[in-house]
């Protein structure tokens, strides 16, 4: 048996939630404005790949009508109502009108998010979010994507439409609107999966930026010391680091003495301070400068 998508994870826990509390006439509105298509003979088919999200359409149907629904394939399910038309009218929608939802569905919260969720067990998808944050809505009709987006607004998530041929794909990009959206519609497990990934995923970044900033910080202090070395060794050759004044002389001598030294620890064993040390390395590479007329 192969491994369950995230997507299909996340169906799969929102079909385990009960139809009778979730307004399932306008969950099945959704789903069928999502994608489902009236055929020549009359008939309503819906298609889906997942066999739960087969059945949630089939015990919508028999919910909100005396209607027997069929399911027919296995690779592909789909889900045919003989009578679509009268189907439609359970539903409160036209075959002429497919931006509108049954009258009164959306002018409440929980009817806001009966459709939402009816419209991602019909048409959403969720990218693995060890990948990334993205979960989009396809469906071929234009005017239900606008729809669903106005109603994504309405609970207070952003998303945008993009077209794909003939597809429209209304989609969310940040972690944050996805975990919003997965909580609105009863995925909560899928939220906490994909928490995990966001914890382990900042947790990772803000490791590597500490060993990047440790490893920058460690560089520039080698580059400062080969270049202290550079100046030091420079000046016992051109001048005699015995013209140099008493401090500069200790300091020359303890980073020769010490090459890979910090600069604190230059200072613990001078017993100056950090500042003190520091202006008299950078006297000596001045001087040094001098001597050769270029940055060593």
């Amino acid at each position: 048996m192969s491994r369950l998508s995230f997507a299909a994870r996340a169906k799969r826990e929102i079909c385990e939630n009960p139809l009778a509390q979730n307004l399932p006439e306008v969950e099945l509105a959704a789903m069928t404005l999502a994608g489902a298509s009236l055929q020549n003979d009359g008939s309503l088919r819906y298609r889906t790949e997942s066999p739960l999200v087969a059945s949630r359409i089939a015990g919508c149907i028999e919910r909100v009508s005396s209607l027997q629904a069929e399911i027919a394939g296995s690779a592909t399910r789909t889900v045919q109502v003989r009578d679509g038309a009268g189907l439609l009218s359970a539903l409160g929608l036209s075959a002429e009108h497919q931006d509108q939802m049954p009258a009164g569905a959306l002018n409440t919260r929980r009817g806001r998010i009966a459709s939402l969720r009816g419209a991602f067990l019909a048409c959403g998808t969720i990218s693995d979010p060890k990948k990334g944050y993205h979960l989009e809505f396809v469906t071929p009709n234009g005017a239900f994507a606008r729809l669903l987006q106005d109603t994504l607004r309405r609970v207070g998530i952003s998303a945008k439409i993009s077209q794909r041929r003939t597809l429209f794909v209304l989609y969310l990009n940040e972690g944050d609107s996805v975990a919003s959206l997965l909580a609105l519609i009863g995925a909560h497990t899928s939220i906490l999966n994909l928490e995990n990934v966001r914890i382990f995923k900042e947790t990772r970044n803000n490791v590597n930026r500490a060993v990047n900033c440790e490893t920058a910080n460690i560089n520039k202090a080698v580059n400062a010391a080969l270049v202290q070395r550079r100046s030091i060794e420079l000046i016992d050759r051109e001048m005699g680091l015995g013209k140099l004044s008493a401090s500069l002389q200790e300091a020359a001598r303890l980073r020769l003495q010490y090459p890979e030294a910090t600069l604190q620890e230059l200072c613990e064993l001078s017993g100056t301070t950090k500042s003190g040390m520091n202006h008299r390395l950078r006297k000596i590479n001045a001087i040094a400068r001098d001597i050769s007329g270029e940055e060593l």
